[in-house]
């Protein structure tokens, strides 16, 4: 009986459109590793977590339609050669579906930027619905993590433009 009620409520949950969330979806939290995701770039190329051990990076969620985020990738492209001497790398993802509201592409921001966002210490991506529950389970259009050599999580903010002074302590190792 238990068995029929468990299927029947499955099977509505079904027909409604809800979609039960994959036990598999690794969260993130300040003081432990980061989920092992590969990323998708823009272009096609991939970068893992793997790929970025041995280097401190951000971690950026970003929507496109955001003007902070917008202004965040101009200061941080104002400041490319500094992350690049750091040995810092930035990865830059846009939420899966831009968190539902239409913007522009990820890669006419990149553009915007010119030379300085093709940096190759620079990665631009799009999150698959999976990692963006895991990396953004409130949907907020800003936020990132930073991660250092050892791929753990040592904070989480928003905004890159308004918290610069944060990044540049973490990406010169203080």
């Amino acid at each position: 009986m238990m068995k029929r009620i468990v299927l029947a409520l499955a099977l509505i949950a079904l027909a409604s459109g809800v979609r039960p969330v994959a036990a598999t979806v690794q969260s993130i939290t300040v003081g432990k590793p980061a989920p092992a995701f590969t990323y998708r770039l823009l272009g096609g190329a991939r970068v893992s977590a793997r790929t970025l051990h041995g280097h401190r990076y951000l971690l950026w969620v970003m929507a496109t339609w955001c003007p902070s985020c917008v202004t965040g990738a101009h200061v941080l492209a104002s400041h490319v050669v500094q992350l690049r001497h750091d040995g810092f790398r930035v990865v830059q993802l846009e939420a899966a579906g831009d968190l539902g509201y239409a913007g522009p592409t990820l890669k006419s921001i990149r553009d915007s930027i010119g030379a300085t966002g093709a940096s190759p210490t620079w990665y631009w991506g799009e999150l698959t619905a999976q990692q963006s529950l895991a990396l953004d389970p409130s949907s907020a259009p800003d936020i990132f993590y930073l991660v250092d050599r050892h791929g753990r999580v040592r904070a989480q903010s928003s905004a890159p433009a308004a918290h610069w002074s944060q990044i540049a302590a973490f990406a010169a190792g203080r």
